[in-house]
């Protein structure tokens, strides 16, 4: 018999199907509010839509799977600087 193992991977999927199930986290109004946040760049052909601390990497879903529309594929927050001189 082998032996069991001793780390468990857990993937992307099962949490966000956990967060949604278990703690009634509603999935399709995220998914909703990021598609209207990101509509507009989206429109104008934009790779990646910024707002606030979050940029939206975007990619265009015929090159996936042949349907037209866009794909957000990523969220990454973004670190703000500082832009005021030292006094």
């Amino acid at each position: 018999m082998r032996p069991l193992p001793t780390v468990v991977d857990v993937s992307d999927h099962a949490v966000l199907r956990w967060l949604e199930r278990v703690h009634g986290i509603d999935v399709a109004a995220i998914r909703a509010m990021i598609g209207g946040d990101v509509a507009a760049g989206a429109a104008y052909g934009a790779s990646a839509v910024r707002l606030g601390q979050v940029r939206y990497h975007l990619t265009r879903r015929a090159e996936q799977i042949g349907a037209p529309g866009v794909v957000v594929v990523a969220t990454v927050t973004v670190q703000v600087r500082d832009r005021r001189r030292p006094s």
